[in-house]
């Protein structure tokens, strides 16, 4: 016969990916960092690295005691309701107590510590999101949340299953927009999607409350700009970003300055100069002031420069199989809170490392999106090497594996 049984084992080679690519990431990193650590500190060229190895070793102490955390911890209604009330907060306060940093307020300093709360709600939202669903299954397997006709039941399962979820992770999104936070918002964004796609949800549920979401949308949005005529200096970024991506792609009409087009630009020959194999570790030219901040959104664009297609190719390749273990955990997944969470962490890795390669492949407009365990950054670093830890927890304590056992006579 065969049983199924819960994994309590380690998932050994997902454990080494991780070790794997952060090092890589390092490597990557000190490589591209160089100069602009060299003029950023008493000329120590290492200084990004430094600090990254620091982020990097408390988000690998976090993934590793998170995996050995029981899923089940995390579906319980007061941490999962607790995750994001914690995610709306730090949405909500960072309007307020927040530093404006070239015309965003994006960051809380705690003295000399940076953080960035958007990042802390990416992974706040996919427990919320996980653990309601969770909650809403066992109650219906509990012969709850009942309605007396058909159709009073198919707007029951839209409000419980897509209106209620969606609209508490829209409201979170909806602050972080007016940090202003465009790509986070858009990341968030297809993560509930994804994460409610995963979920379950029937399809009258997701027309339904669809519709009712867009309606309101619609009429909250169109209110916001009716009343706010200035509402396009909110998002000067955005609408800058997409006119250089017009005018980068061949659109003359557009009009703008050189000097806006310059780090897009020069990106993107950087990312071409490197040929075949590239010009050699530590030897990229671009990194030398032409791409500014190249240890965050561009690095891509100069590690390809500096080892060529090979090298770019190499690491896609790493993402794929990261991906590809990712994949696994969720369809070994034994429970709905399992599966979503996985989904979620997954999507929120792999949704940024596909956003960042196409902003340098010139794909699409700038988001200022960082790849994901290669870039400098603390906040990011330590969050998503987190998420990794909840991928880890679900492969560890929620996934099942088949046990085949012979059936003995029984005389």
């Amino acid at each position: 016969m065969t049983k199924i049984k819960a994994q309590q084992k380690s998932n050994i080679p997902l454990i080494l990916m991780m070790f794997a690519i952060v090092m890589f990431g390092l490597v990557i990193l000190y490589s591209v960092s160089g100069p602009a650590g060299y003029a950023k500190s008493s000329h120590d060229s290492a200084y990004y690295l430094k600090r990254q190895i620091i982020f990097t070793l408390i988000g690998i102490g976090a993934a590793l005691g998170i995996s050995f955390i029981p899923v089940n911890f995390f579906k319980h209604p007061a941490i999962f309701m607790t995750s994001y009330f914690v995610s709306l907060a730090l949405a909500i306060a960072v309007k307020f107590i927040g530093r404006e940093i070239n015309g965003a307020r994006r960051w809380i300093f705690i003295g000399s510590i940076e953080i960035q709360p958007s990042e802390i709600c990416k992974v706040g939202l996919i427990v919320a999101l996980a653990g309601y669903r969770e909650y809403i299954v066992h109650m219906r397997a509990q012969g709850k949340l009942k309605s007396a006709t058909g159709k009073a039941q198919a707007w029951n399962h839209a409000f419980f299953d897509f209106i209620i979820p969606v609209a508490a992770c829209l409201l979170v999104d909806v602050f972080i927009l007016f940090e202003p936070h465009f790509s986070c918002f858009l990341i968030i964004g297809i993560i509930v999607f994804v994460c409610t796609l995963n979920s379950g949800a029937g399809i009258r549920a997701w027309f339904l409350g669809g519709l009712s979401i867009l309606l309101v949308g619609i009429i909250v949005g169109s209110a916001y700009v009716a009343l706010n005529p200035n509402f396009r200096k909110n998002f000067a970024h955005v609408y800058q970003r997409l006119n250089i991506f017009a005018a980068t792609s061949g659109d003359e009409e557009i009009e703008v300055t050189e000097d806006e087009t310059r780090q897009v630009t020069n990106a993107h020959n950087a990312l071409g100069s490197g040929g075949m194999w590239g010009r050699g570790i530590g030897s990229s030219r671009a990194k030398y002031n032409y791409v500014s901040e190249a240890q965050n959104d561009y690095i891509f664009s100069i590690y390809v420069e500096e080892t060529g297609f090979v090298g770019g190719a190499v690491l896609i390749f790493m993402y794929l199989g990261m991906f590809a273990m990712f994949v696994q955990v969720i369809l070994r997944a034994n429970s709905v809170f399992s599966r979503m969470l996985a989904t979620g962490c997954t999507t929120l890795i792999i949704v940024q490392v596909v956003l960042n390669i196409a902003v340098e492949l010139q794909v699409i407009p700038s988001t200022g999106v960082t790849l994901p365990f290669i870039s400098y950054g603390g906040s990011a670093q330590i969050i998503l090497l987190a998420a990794y830890g909840l991928i880890l927890c679900v492969s560890r304590s929620g996934t099942s594996i088949k046990i085949k056992e012979k059936r003995e006579a029984v005389q």
